[in-house]
């Protein structure tokens, strides 16, 4: 089994030198760099962990590691911190929170120094195990909900055409029996892309760009053309602005809110509005509806999977919302809901704004469908 390679780096070399002698005689091989741009060099013989001095000639050792991290290539290796300068609290969150795992002032004891970074790749190996077991699972689920797909399929098409050829020569109670097999089909089908779609949101390669949330709203609503003017409902859209986000996803979350409103609407005429405010950071976005409401209670649960607060005649398999929480978190965002029975329903959430781009573009009114 091959070393654990560790990069150590430093300015000063009799430091430096008594530090690769600490950490040879605990087992690790080391390699040593000087500089920032060494540093950066030498990521090419893929070290498990960079001991990063703070100051260093050319560069310090925080944009050496806002390197590391933003390469996708490297963002895996550890960089612990080591500083005999910068010791303050306030010296360790801005380390901590510019990327690294850990942080350590100097003189640090080197018991100290080698159980620190064997906890630090003991984490990393057991965060990696975890991962693999993640995309194991996901795998698995994917191919067996693929696999059941065509069956399926097969299963409802010979259903239909049985139903279609016995029209009249059957009982309406057989005729029942054969709907209610179609209709478990039909939740089956629902069930198996719902399963799918969550998969490939769990892979959390979900791809990004600056995108007109107006945009795939509009795309959303020719989808749900049909179902909107089949509610007789009233749709209003305010000023949409640009995020940083993947629009199918996106466009998903708000197909999946417009569809509870379009499910869950009350005995009065449905009005649906989609707003926007945007902070410096992050956009919050709300889907707001005149419909049933949903009791306080169950505002948490809605968002499990499979959890359903309505009768099997309301459409649905209870993974709409399960969904948007999953694409909303990868995005780094959040979701909840404001609600009470028989007063409508208010879905919120959030989702980050590229730098340097404007809130809100310019447009037209607020479009009303």
């Amino acid at each position: 089994m091959p070393k654990t390679l560790v990069l150590n780096v430093d300015d000063y070399g009799p430091a430096r030198y008594a530090r690769t002698k600490i950490l040879c005689q605990a087992g690790f091989e080391v390699e040593e760099a000087g500089t920032g741009m060494e540093t950066l060099r030498l990521l090419a013989h893929k070290p498990d962990i960079v001991l990063l001095d703070i100051n260093l000639p050319d560069m310090t050792g925080l944009e050496v590691c806002r390197r590391i991290k933003s390469d996708a290539a490297t963002a895996g290796i550890i960089v612990l911190h080591l500083s005999a300068s910068n010791v303050q609290d306030s010296d360790r969150v801005v380390g901590l929170d510019n990327g690294a795992d850990s942080y350590l002032t100097e003189p640090v004891d080197p018991e100290v120094l080698v159980s620190t970074i064997r906890a630090l790749l003991r984490a990393r190996e057991a965060e990696e195990a975890l991962r693999r077991v993640n995309q194991d699972l996901r795998e698995m689920t994917y191919l067996l909900s693929h696999d059941i797909r065509e069956p399926l399929r097969a299963i409802t098409i010979y259903t239909e055409l049985l139903h279609e050829r016995l029209t009249g020569r059957i009982t309406d109670e057989e005729g029942q029996f054969i709907d209610h097999a179609l209709t478990g089909a039909r939740r089956l089908k629902a069930l198996i892309e719902g399963v799918l779609e969550i998969s490939r949101t769990a892979k959390g390669d979900l791809e990004k760009s600056d995108i007109s949330v107006q945009d795939v709203i509009s795309s959303t609503l020719v989808e749900l053309e049909l179902l909107i003017r089949e509610a007789g409902a009233t749709l209003t859209v305010g000023p949409m602005p640009r995020v940083w986000a993947n629009p199918t996803a996106v466009g998903r979350v708000f197909a999946n809110l417009l569809s509870n409103s379009l499910r869950y609407r009350s005995s009065e005429p449905l009005t649906i509005s989609i707003t926007a405010d945007c902070a410096e950071e992050k956009c919050t976005f709300e889907v707001r509806d005149n419909g049933v409401g949903i009791n306080p209670a169950y505002h948490e649960a809605i968002f499990e999977p499979f959890k359903r607060l309505h009768s099997q005649d309301v459409s649905g398999v209870g993974l709409g919302l399960f969904l948007c929480r999953k694409i909303i978190h990868a995005h780094g965002g959040d979701i909840w809901v404001k609600s009470a029975p028989n007063q409508g329903t208010a879905f919120y959430f959030t989702l980050p704004v590229e730098h340097d781009q404007k809130r809100f573009p310019p447009q037209t009114d607020a479009a009303t469908q």
